[in-house]
């Protein structure tokens, strides 16, 4: 199985840096961590727009959603070149369905979040 994500523009390859990180960007970081850890047959794949825009032109779907909706339509998620999510990442749910259609199993764990001053990361 391949799941392929192109992602918007970012200031970094995952998007997950910088003062103010996007928590949805975190969680589809951390999933697909876990896809990896747990499933190595699952080949995971991301191209971001800045960093790989060549990835963007040669899947014609990418170039055509591109073409006539603009970059709004990112990012864009492929499973086993089919699209799977546009405008969003897919939800640990949805991702979790594909896996079992295939046959796999992923346990998806979502981090705790520190709530006190000096939690781990918070100080």
């Amino acid at each position: 199985m391949k799941i392929e994500i192109y992602d918007p523009a970012m200031c970094c390859s995952t998007g997950v840096c910088g003062p103010s990180v996007d928590s949805e960007l975190v969680r589809i970081q951390e999933t697909l961590r876990q896809i990896q850890k747990q499933a190595p047959e699952v080949q995971v794949v991301r191209s971001g727009l800045t960093s790989d825009p060549q990835a963007f032109v040669a899947n014609s779907v990418v170039a055509e959603l591109l073409k006539s909706e603009g970059p709004e339509c990112l990012p864009l998620t492929f499973v086993d070149g089919e699209l799977a999510s546009k405008g969003k990442y897919p939800g640990n749910e949805q991702l979790q369905a594909i896996l079992n259609r295939a046959g796999i199993t992923v346990k998806m764990t979502e981090k705790k979040r520190a709530t006190g001053c000096c939690g781990p990361g918070c100080c």
